[in-house]
C-alpha cells in the first residue's frame, strides 16, 4: 500500500515543477524571439550609418543627419548592452517569483530596444529618400 500511496502522493509535486519549467520555457522564449527579430537589424542600422555619416558631409542637412546617426548608434548600443547584461543564469534556481519577474523585465528591456531600432530605422530611411 505505501508504494502505491507515495507515487501517488508524488503526482501533483512533478507536475507542479514541470507547470512552472514550462513557464519559465515560455517566458525565455519570448525574450529570444524578441532578440531574434531585432538582431538581424543591426547590420541594417551599421549600413544606414554610413549612409548618414557619408550625407552629413554633403548635406545641406547634415544637422538632421547627424541627429539620426545618434538614433541609430543609440538603439545599436542599447541592445549591446541588453545582450552583454543579459544572464538567465542569475536566477536559476531562484523562486518561481523571482524568475517570472526576471524574464519580465528582460522582456520589457528588449522590446524598448525593439521599438527604438525600428523607429531609427524608419526615421533614417525616410530621410535618406529624400
Amino acid at each position: 500500500m505505501k508504494k502505491i500511496l507515495l507515487p501517488i502522493l508524488m503526482l501533483p509535486f512533478v507536475f507542479a515543477c514541470s507547470k512552472s519549467e514550462d513557464k519559465q520555457k515560455k517566458m525565455i522564449e519570448e525574450v529570444m524571439a524578441v532578440h531574434d527579430e531585432v538582431m538581424p537589424k543591426m547590420d541594417e542600422i551599421m549600413t544606414l550609418k554610413g549612409q548618414l555619416d557619408s550625407v552629413a558631409k554633403v548635406s545641406p542637412d547634415s544637422l538632421k543627419a547627424k541627429d539620426l546617426y545618434v538614433a541609430l548608434d543609440s538603439a545599436d548600443v542599447k541592445m549591446m548592452n541588453w545582450m552583454e547584461k543579459y544572464n538567465p543564469e542569475e536566477v536559476k534556481g531562484k523562486s518561481e517569483e523571482v524568475v517570472v519577474k526576471y524574464y519580465e523585465e528582460e522582456k520589457n528591456k528588449i522590446v524598448k530596444v525593439k521599438e527604438l531600432t525600428n523607429a531609427s530605422i524608419e526615421e533614417a530611411k525616410a530621410f535618406l529618400k529624400k
